[in-house]
């Protein structure tokens, strides 16, 4: 229970590739606000441009696919451990409670997610060094819950 299946996921990932509309994986401000409108919001929250900045976890200044999923489910989902446990054990692999480099670029290259993520290697290292908190060339489940939780690793964890 509290678990998305995967016609929620594929829900989720068309409104996302929806709203991308150059296509780069990645949304805008511009592409967000041409989403709200297009849905027939006749107002756009004055605050959206603060809301964009929330989600946009990484600072980059767009929302990629992973910052879309995870403020687009029920916080109160995917801030429950055991959902994330699940998610988390579809990239561990080998079961050894480390997400290695290969396993992110295993699941990172099934085609449906490089539609959506894109194929870039280098972007697929910078993850794994942003995620790789204590160093040690893996992810374990307590930095895989920082991401989850919109955190910075190497800082202090606050549950929005």
């Amino acid at each position: 229970a509290g678990q998305l299946n995967e016609d929620q996921i594929k829900s989720l990932r068309e409104v996302f590739m929806q709203l991308d509309g150059n296509g780069d994986g990645l949304l805008t401000a511009a592409e967000m606000k041409d989403g709200l409108t297009k849905a027939g919001l006749k107002e756009i929250p004055p605050d959206l441009q603060q809301i964009l900045e929330d989600v946009d976890s990484d600072g980059s200044g767009v929302i990629d696919y992973t910052e879309f999923l995870a403020a687009t489910l029920d916080k109160r989902a995917y801030l429950q451990e055991d959902v994330c446990w699940s998610a988390f054990r579809l990239f561990d692999k080998n079961g050894d409670g480390k997400i290695s480099p290969e396993e992110l670029r295993s699941v990172l290259e099934n085609e449906e997610v490089q539609g959506v993520a894109g194929k870039d290697s280098k972007a697929m290292e910078q993850l794994m060094a942003e995620l790789d908190g204590n160093g040690d060339g893996g992810i374990d489940f307590d930095e895989f819950m920082v991401m989850m939780r919109g955190g910075k690793v190497g800082s202090p964890t606050v549950a929005k």
